[in-house]
């Protein structure tokens, strides 16, 4: 076959093959409600007009509430108003700024894990000062949980 031809099937292949492939959002933006979620095109740059990086908020998204001390597993810190995963790590990022200063300069995560409590799904931050002290947050994430089933 000529080089040319080669070329075009190669082309018309690909074309094929990209036209095929399903549309799905990432996870982080499908709405709560996911019977009335409409899918967003990822390829289309209007989908995002809306979309402020800055908050790390989906449009849909409300102004995300932090209520309570985060000092133990009795008496975590509630997030609420957050359905994306960056929103609730941006929630709970201001949430151990506002107590030990700015991330990466005088504190970083050192660790994360989720817990089960009963009905309750829990985020546990430990963080590590720029001494060397570590700090434990935990948070009450069951609003953000329950919203994904």
């Amino acid at each position: 076959m000529p080089k040319k031809s080669v070329l075009l099937l190669l082309l018309a292949s690909c074309l094929l093959i990209s036209c095929r492939q399903e549309k799905v959002p990432p996870a982080d933006l499908i709405t709560p409600d996911q019977e009335s979620a409409e899918l967003i095109d990822p390829m289309n740059p209007e989908a995002f007009a809306d979309y402020d990086p800055e908050a790390g908020l989906a449009p849909e998204d409300p102004i995300p509430e932090v209520k309570g001390p985060g000092s133990s597993l009795s008496s975590p810190a509630v997030i609420t108003g957050v359905f994306t995963r960056l929103g609730k790590m941006e929630a709970e990022s201001d949430f151990i700024s506002e107590k030990l200063g700015k991330e990466g300069e005088d504190w970083k995560i050192k660790s994360t894990s989720v817990r089960s409590m009963g009905s309750k799904t829990l985020d546990e931050v430990i963080v590590e000062t720029k001494g060397n002290t570590q700090n434990t947050f935990y948070f009450d994430i069951t609003e953000y949980e329950n919203s994904w089933q």
